[in-house]
């Protein structure tokens, strides 16, 4: 799980390496500035998704999937969808 925590903030740096370079200016414009980008939130976030993702890949192979008899967890319908000025995907 060491390695798929540090995956996700690699992952992420590749991903947005050019708005990381500077704090104002990016490859969307010398003015734009880069503040969501810095947000240490946003890379731990990415951490933690990839973490969850290699988890959910171990309990599959353990076959530890649904053994205490709980149905399976569906996609929740009370949430408001993406927040707002999120990264862009």
């Amino acid at each position: 799980t060491q390695w798929a925590y540090w995956d996700g903030i690699r992952n992420f740096e590749e991903k947005f390496r050019p708005y990381l370079q500077t704090q104002i200016g990016n490859p969307d414009g010398p003015d734009k500035p880069n503040k969501k980008f810095y947000d240490p939130r946003e890379c731990i976030r990415a951490a933690e998704v990839s973490t969850i993702d290699r988890l959910d890949s171990c309990f599959k192979d353990l076959k530890c999937q649904n053994v205490l008899g709980l149905p399976p967890v569906s996609e929740p319908s009370n949430t408001l969808g993406p927040r707002r000025g999120g990264l862009p995907v």
